[in-house]
């Protein structure tokens, strides 16, 4: 998948949202934290939406061998990418709330955020990563099976929705955390 992606774009999605946090908390500024996790949380945030509202209609309109081809350039990457960003926004997040001291006393606000926060890798590593691990075998394949393909797209559309929904309630819950819920 990393070749598919393009090796720089693999090494920079991979090691800019794993690093991002590392350097926001060796800092020992929590701004500096927070502004990491902000940014990556938004990135993550705004993805979601963009393929769940956006990109999966769009996908699931196009022709099948148009589909094919937009997949074969958006799925590596994709996949690629978000998986550290998750890692990168939950990681920034528990720090965050180790370095603002929230650990010692935690809220409901805090469990949910981090119960949230699981689900959502749960969810992110196991059936999507599978989903995307399908789709990428299928469009690599000699002879792509559409309807898999298809198949594939449609239900990591439907679960997209969900960690959509996950990602509304862990904003929530951090909402939450700032008013001392």
């Amino acid at each position: 998948m990393a070749r598919a992606a393009s090796r720089p774009f693999a090494i920079g999605a991979i090691a800019l949202p794993l690093l991002l946090p590392v350097f926001g908390y060796l800092s020992g500024d929590v701004r500096v934290l927070f502004t990491v996790h902000l940014f990556l949380g938004a990135f993550w945030f705004g993805t979601a939406v963009l393929g769940a509202v956006v990109l999966g209609p769009v996908m699931g309109s196009l022709s099948k061998s148009a589909n094919a081809e937009f997949a074969a350039g958006f799925v590596p990457k994709m996949n690629l990418l978000m998986e550290p960003v998750s890692l990168g926004v939950i990681g920034s997040g528990i720090a965050l709330a180790d370095m603002m001291q929230l650990w010692q006393s935690p809220t409901p606000s805090l469990w949910a955020a981090l119960i949230l926060a699981i689900a959502l890798l749960v969810i992110g590593f196991g059936p999507l990563h599978q989903f995307t691990a399908g789709m990428f075998d299928e469009i690599a394949a000699e002879d792509t099976d559409h309807e898999r393909l298809e198949s594939l797209n449609k239900k990591y559309g439907m679960l997209s929705m969900v960690e959509l929904v996950l990602m509304i309630a862990i904003v929530a819950s951090m909402s939450g955390l700032r008013w001392g819920l």
